[in-house]
């Protein structure tokens, strides 16, 4: 999905799109109406790591991302915080954390139902007990709007982007060819970027966190047409 293209206009363009230190303050803010004194967070999908980067502010980090182009950004801007290249439906990383999260929708990368379960099952695996899980979904398949034309142009030190793509609608599917137009000192390059994220329903979405042995609620947090799901251990019966 991510290219070395893709990884590298990816900071340049969602960090003016999207307020990543106020989504890492809504995670510390539901970490801790749930956990007492929540002090490591495990960030599943974590990307170039800018979530991570705020969030060290609150808690002792690690995270999580299958791309290797976008780990290796994530560990040059992170340092000595650890960076692991793993895919969330089968990852284990031997420990557990007070907070698990997984945002900006990577969970709808995920190929379908089953795959949402095992993903959802690994991430509560590392869920420390009393811990929490926060994981913003994709748009709702009922919320789906069948697809917009997507649009968005940024400036950063002199580098401009432009960026353009209709999404589509095939069977539970969402997609879209994200068209890029980079401006920079050596000219302009275009490229494409696929992507292609699965329409869950809200009843998937709460069958795959009680698979795993969660209480989970969808909280009108975060982006409005998305929100964000609270996941908790009430019943005594979580399983890695």
């Amino acid at each position: 999905m991510y290219d070395d293209q893709f990884a590298d206009v990816y900071d340049r363009v969602y960090c003016a799109l999207y307020d990543y230190a106020d989504h890492a303050e809504l995670i510390g803010d539901l970490a801790r109406r749930h956990v007492e004194n929540p002090k490591s967070l495990l960030d599943v999908g974590c990307g170039t790591g800018e979530h991570l980067r705020y969030l060290a502010k609150q808690f002792s980090v690690t995270g999580v991302d299958l791309s290797e182009s976008m780990v290796r950004v994530a560990r040059r801007k992170l340092g000595d915080i650890a960076v692991h290249q793993a895919d969330m439906r089968d990852f284990d990383l031997g420990r557990t954390f007070d907070v698990v999260c997984s945002m900006y929708s990577s969970v709808g990368y995920l190929g379908g139902p089953d795959e949402l379960r095992a993903a959802v099952a690994r991430m509560a695996a590392h869920v420390a007990p009393g811990g929490v899980l926060v994981v913003e979904p994709w748009i709702l398949r009922e919320k789906w709007n069948g697809g917009i034309l997507a649009h968005a142009t940024v400036e950063h030190e002199g580098v401009t982007i432009s960026r353009m793509g209709q999404w589509r609608t095939e069977g539970d599917r969402s997609l879209v060819d994200m068209h890029y137009l980079v401006s920079e000192p050596g000219g302009v390059r275009h490229f494409v970027d696929h992507q292609d994220l699965a329409l869950y329903s809200l009843e998937e979405y709460l069958d795959a966190f009680a698979r795993a042995g969660l209480e989970a609620s969808l909280l009108p947090a975060g982006r409005a047409d998305r929100g964000v799901f609270v996941a908790v251990d009430r019943t005594g019966t979580r399983s890695g």
